[in-house]
């Protein structure tokens, strides 16, 4: 049976971050994920200045900004007209040394965040999903199915980072409070082409639909996402609903040469005080970058302050 301090289950940025702060306070980890890679598309884009702030404590904050794209203005249009153009530059600039909004794709934060982990000793165990758990005053006992099949994991902690779906939260019948907004969504990253394509946020609105384009790059590169009326469920592939929303899109960029409709779920998970096995709040695609990171840096001090010898009632 492998033995480790910290079992973490899902290598999105919430995982990750967790374990290079948990690497950071000497504690062993150990990390897993069901997916074959890291992600391929953007996904969460904004990195917010306190993640920034906290990622100086891990010398990370530098490489991300320097690979991010700083968006200096929102740009509003109406109808194919621009509106009105709405400066960031000076918002923030006494409160914080990251004074801007910040661009960054999940996909490329994912690697950054790998190689770094790789560099500290660990790395990602991928193709590798929980089945199951037990737990005890002695921890918790994990079965794991990787490429070399089933195989036992007792961990002293075993933190639930795999997103929307964990199979940790599922487990532990815990809540995944919120709701799923009726709005059919529509998601691409795309190329994009005339006056949007200034490395700035546009925002175009049109008979009650919008569409949001954040650049990511001065290439051209940018994330679309798309409202359309109706308050049908994602699952709905209305062909007149889903071509709606892929013209809201074109109309701010050239051909988006991947999108998919997907819901947008404001939720966040209930963890249990005392348990040795605990979900992440919240999917962090699904809320940005925002808390997902806090969250992880709460379970890191927890778990030091309860290695140190507390009482276990801190996790």
């Amino acid at each position: 049976m492998d033995e480790t301090e910290v079992l973490i289950v899902g290598a999105g940025p919430t995982g990750l971050v967790l374990a290079l702060w948990l690497v950071r306070q000497g504690i062993k980890v150990r990390i897993v994920d069901r997916s074959d890679g890291p992600g391929t598309s953007s996904r969460a884009m904004a990195v917010q200045a306190r993640t920034l702030e906290l990622y100086r404590q891990l010398d990370l904050a530098d490489e991300i900004v320097e690979g991010g794209l700083r968006n200096p203005a929102i740009n509003m249009w109406v109808k194919g007209e621009r509106r009105a153009r709405l400066s960031f530059r000076d918002a923030g600039r006494d409160m914080t040394p990251y004074p801007f909004v910040l661009i960054y794709p999940q996909d490329r934060h994912e690697r950054v965040l790998v190689r770094r982990l790789e560099e500290a000793g660990v790395r990602v165990e991928r193709d590798t999903e929980l089945l199951g758990f037990e737990q005890g005053d002695y921890g918790v006992d994990a079965r794991l199915r990787g490429p070399a099949g089933e195989s036992t994991c007792r961990a002293a902690w075993l933190a639930g980072c795999d997103g929307a779906h964990s199979a940790v939260r599922h487990q532990l019948g815990s809540g995944f409070e919120g709701g799923t907004y009726q709005h059919t969504f529509y998601v691409a990253d795309v190329e994009v082409a005339g006056p949007s394509a200034d490395g700035e946020i546009h925002l175009s609105l049109e008979d009650g639909d919008f569409a949001l384009l954040l650049a990511y790059d001065l290439r051209g590169g940018g994330r679309a996402r798309a409202r359309v009326r109706g308050r049908a469920p994602a699952r709905d592939r209305e062909p007149g609903r889903e071509d709606r929303a892929r013209q809201l899109v074109l109309d701010l960029s050239r051909a988006p040469p991947r999108g998919r409709p997907l819901p947008h779920r404001p939720r966040a998970a209930a963890g249990r005080r005392g348990a040795r096995a605990q979900p992440g709040r919240r999917a962090g695609h699904e809320h940005g970058d925002r808390r997902r990171h806090q969250r992880g840096v709460e379970v890191r001090a927890r778990a030091a302050r309860a290695r140190a010898g507390h009482p276990d009632r801190q996790l």
